[in-house]
């Protein structure tokens, strides 16, 4: 049968073999995108489970059909953590969740949940997802934003923490006010004209 051919490909502990798909189902690879420093949730379906309980587990393929695994559950609604990684499972309610926190630009990869099968060291596939993991992006004062850089970069250009020069905007909005408040005096002083020119020619008439 097709699984003793499986039985006699077993790899140690970790590194174990993919059955694709869930009850005869083909998964489709789907892409998660992520930045340096955050986390990954991730929740994965599977059957109500109400008789033997069946491990779940989170694995990284390292080849087409073979997966090292990263976390496993020991037991219902009771999470396990392995550095990075934690996996909680409520079999019942089918479903189980696995997070991955403090990403790095390595954690790049092809990632699996399913169940496992420890007998067998298999695993049933439940979803394929690639994880992109990019660098977290600074806000510019200006607004714009930019990978993160060290500190001995950001120490040489240290340009960005300084305001520019006032933009065309200002100077002209600023010019602007000027010429109205000349316009207002030159206003001013020609309605003050009006009215002391004719009291100075009844001031100056002769005999």
């Amino acid at each position: 049968m097709a699984w003793e051919g499986l039985r006699l490909l077993m790899h140690p502990v970790a590194l174990v073999l993919l059955v694709p798909g869930s009850w005869g189902l083909t998964v489709t690879p789907e892409e998660l995108r992520e930045v340096v420093g955050g986390t990954l949730l991730v929740q994965c379906w599977s059957s109500p489970q109400e008789g033997p309980y069946v491990q779940k587990t989170w694995c990284r393929q390292r080849s087409p059909g073979r997966c090292t695994r990263l976390v496993t559950t020991s037991q219902p609604l009771t999470a396990v953590e392995n550095a990075q990684h934690t996996i909680w499972d409520h079999p019942k309610a089918g479903f189980f969740i696995v997070t991955m926190t403090q990403l790095r630009e390595e954690d790049l990869g092809i990632y699996l949940c399913g169940s496992f099968n420890s007998s067998q060291n298999l695993i049933n596939t439940f979803r394929n997802i690639t994880l992109v993991v990019s660098p977290a992006l600074i806000t510019s004062p200006e607004g714009t934003s930019s990978p993160s850089v060290n500190g001995s970069e950001q120490g040489e250009s240290g340009s960005s923490s300084f305001p520019g020069p006032a933009s065309p905007e200002l100077l002209l909005s600023v010019q602007y006010g000027l010429l109205l408040a000349k316009g207002l005096v030159l206003f001013i002083l020609c309605v003050l004209l009006s009215f002391w020119r004719p009291r100075g020619r009844r001031t100056w008439l002769g005999q």
